[in-house]
């Protein structure tokens, strides 16, 4: 009931109200929460799959050689009684074959050199040693590295053993003789003869191509940057007896050459194998026409006068290999680069080089200059580049996919990395535990390599390949999926196959009896009617099947994100001026709405309350991701008293599939005019609320909207009167 009080009291209880208003706690407004709507675009990084396959590698602390999947699943060992010095490698029968270090004191001669060995070995797959070849006594060493040609023979590293008189008798200056003797390398090439023997038929001496500038009365004494095909005898690269340190060996077929890795000189060379071994120990002979002399060398223009530090470019470099043909740089030279002690800092790369080859296989020089190329054309650094860094071993293979498989020999770890230099598949070794787990280098074999299948029998399938017939829609239409699904491994299959954009599932498919080698094109229609716009990845996973290992290749990422267009409006805010309202007032709404679809769109914006329609806003135009803001202005003469919702609606445009968010509510209160709090009665915490920010204007921090009771942006004595008039005036809601 209304209480009848005189104008009077009414002025003194304001009058209270402002002198105690400092003293009152804020009061409560009743506001109800406001409505939000939020959508957002999924973008997945794409992913670029690894050569599926095998990788080969000998722990260095281990007499196990391992044989992994690209799930790192072992595959297959291979053991001996020896550990290796350094490399192995996989035969076209499954055997491998393998340096191998017996142990000291095995050879009383060299002892102190890195990669010492003796014995190549040749273990069929099931671990028995076929063949055994020993060259080890005091004049010679195996070492490091060795190279199955295709005619069955092996070519292998070793070194010699020269005496301090004879290093000086050949132009050795005294001073560089730190042991009182040296070890250069020689390749011999050897036919396997029984189980443990083998002819040496063909041979080539770094011994036989030496000159120097110390000694003018040698034989070899001569102008050292005049004859880059020559070994300068006075090259200290590396300290010790063990001179040349040649750490790897590769053969091309095409040219008949042999490629080493000379960290010593850190520089790799290149020879003519087409040559006798009477031409090999001379310089005119060969396809070259040059013998046994270097045909090319990179890496460090020091080594023969045609440079200075600032042109070096390997630093203990490793595994030195032509660029198979038909791979992705064929012909050109891959180095794993060490990096100690470069110019810029100690970090490894892997660096390929173009060499000034033609299709004879001579390569160019300008006289009084260094070899090209001037500079590597591609390099791979890890980012930072400083945590790559393998100081010794290590190594780099060019893959079918034109990837790279990276060893990191001291880390243990094995990754591939893109052109673009992204890492697709990483493996870190365990055996024999992971404090001693340095490997030299890897070797991966594709799952066609001759006789793998046969020998390894897995229970294998994959997805091969997955295409999209668009790379761009619109929302609503279809997108084909064709996916290639393999049986990788000998037995029949059966299993299913689920696409997904994203993580969700968009169809599933089951393939039926499939047999051993046997490939089957899949084909989903992707409805994009239920996503929202963006940018989706489509991934096709095959399941797992019992006895599996290679799970890896059972999931295909489609290397392009799909672009879901749509057109799509929305409402994303409505803010109110006031969320409680006399009787007889207005209140304001700021309705913001965004085009979130990918086209300009022109559409109507309207707001109401309940059924009733406040107010439209014709032809608004927006571009896409663009937003704007429009106001209105809802006066509640005429209203109940109660809650009431006010709803701002975009209208549909052509083509949109996504309502749920054209639409945007609010809770607002109409009541008696001064009913600030919202409580259904005008009483005295309404006017100590309004007396709290009486003269406040909008913007102001103490401001507060449902005091201005009549809207003009101020709270002043119209308000206090509007709300002193109705002191007392309660309802129920």
């Amino acid at each position: 009931m209304r209480k009848e009080l005189s104008l009077t009291f009414v002025l003194l209880v304001i009058e209270i109200a402002f002198l105690t208003c400092a003293s009152i706690t804020s009061v409560g407004l009743g506001l109800a929460p406001s409505a939000s709507n939020m959508s957002g675009e999924s973008l997945t990084a794409t992913y670029v799959h690894p050569f599926d396959g095998y990788t080969l590698f000998a722990p260095m602390r281990s007499t196990i050689t391992y044989l992994i999947d690209n799930s790192g699943q072992v595959i297959h060992t291979w053991e001996s009684d020896y550990r290796p010095a350094l490399s192995v490698y996989l035969l076209e029968n499954g055997s491998i074959l393998r340096t191998a270090f017996p142990g000291l004191p095995s050879n009383s001669t060299f002892t102190a050199g890195g990669g010492t060995g003796g014995l190549v070995q040749k273990i069929d797959w099931n671990g028995t040693v076929v063949w055994e070849f020993k060259y080890s006594n005091n004049q010679h060493l195996l070492h490091h590295d060795i190279e199955a040609l295709p005619n069955g023979n092996v070519l292998m590293i070793a070194w010699e053993h020269k005496t301090g008189e004879e290093a000086i008798a050949a132009g050795r200056d005294p001073s560089l003789l730190t042991d009182g003797e040296l070890w250069p390398d020689h390749i011999i090439e050897v036919e396997p003869t029984g189980a443990t023997g083998g002819d040496i038929v063909w041979e080539w001496h770094a011994w036989d191509h030496l000159i120097q500038d110390y000694n003018s009365t040698a034989e070899n004494y001569g102008v050292v940057a005049a004859h880059p095909e020559l070994i300068d005898i006075n090259v200290y690269g590396r300290p010790g007896a063990d001179w040349n340190h040649i750490n790897s060996i590769d053969y091309n077929e095409e040219f008949d050459q042999i490629l080493l890795s000379v960290n010593a000189f850190r520089e790799i060379w290149v020879i003519d194998h087409s040559t006798t071994t009477e031409e090999a120990a001379n310089h005119t002979g060969g396809n070259s026409g040059k013998g046994g002399a270097i045909l090319y060398r990179w890496g460090n223009p020091q080594t023969y006068r045609a440079g200075d530090a600032d042109d070096q470019k390997f630093f203990h470099q490793h595994d030195a290999q032509w660029v198979e043909s038909g791979f992705s740089g064929a012909g050109n030279i891959l180095v794993f680069n060490n990096g100690q002690n470069r110019l810029d800092g100690s970090y490894s790369s892997v660096d390929e080089i173009v060499p000034p080859v033609d299709s004879n296989g001579s390569y160019s020089i300008t006289y009084g200059s260094a070899y090209g190329p001037e500079e590597q054309t591609w390099i791979y650094t890890a980012e930072p580049p400083t945590s790559l860094y393998s100081s010794g071993i290590s190594g780099a293979q060019r893959l079918p996919n034109g990837n790279t498989l990276v060893c990191d020999g001291q880390g243990g770890r094995f990754f591939e990395v893109t052109t673009e230099k992204e890492v697709v598949w990483e493996y870190v070794n365990v055996f024999p535990n992971g404090g001693m787990n340095n490997v030299f280098k890897v070797c991966r074999y594709g799952r066609d390599f001759s006789g793998l299948l046969d020998l390894i029998r897995p229970n294998d399938v994959a997805i091969t390949n997955v295409d999209v017939d668009k790379t761009t829609v619109l929302q609503g239409q279809e997108v084909i999926i064709e996916a290639t699904v393999e049986n990788q491994g000998v037995f029949t299959e059966t299993f299913n196959v689920t696409a997904y954009a994203n993580a969700t599932e968009i169809g599933r498919e089951l393939v039926n009896d499939l047999e051993q080698g046997a490939s089957q094109v899949l084909s989903f229609a992707w409805d994009t009617g239920s996503f929202t716009g963006g940018n989706y990845t489509i991934n096709v996973a095959a399941d797992v099947v019992a006895n599996e290992t290679d799970t890896l290749d059972n999931t295909f990422t489609y290397g392009v994100n799909i672009r879901v267009l749509s057109h799509d409006v929305a409402v994303v805010n409505v803010t109110l001026f006031k969320t409680i309202i006399g009787q007889g007032y207005s209140t304001f709404a700021n309705v913001t709405v965004r085009n979130q679809g990918d086209y300009t769109e022109t559409f109507d914006v309207t707001l109401n309350v309940t059924t009733m329609i406040i107010d439209t806003f014709t032809n608004i135009t927006l571009a896409s991701r663009n937003s704007m803001s429009v106001n209105f202005v809802w006066n509640a003469t005429g209203y109940e008293k109660g809650n009431y919702t006010l709803y701002a609606y975009a209208s549909l445009v052509d083509g949109e599939i996504d309502l749920e968010d054209n639409m945007f509510t609010v809770w607002v209160l109409v009541t008696i005019p001064g009913d600030i709090n919202g409580d259904s009665e005008v009483n005295i915490f309404d006017i100590v609320t309004i007396a709290g920010a009486y003269n406040a204007e909008q913007g102001e921090p103490h401001y507060i909207a449902n005091c201005d009771i009549d809207g003009d942006g101020d709270i002043d004595i119209f308000d206090i009167v509007a709300a002193a008039g109705n002191y007392g005036e309660s309802w129920e809601p």
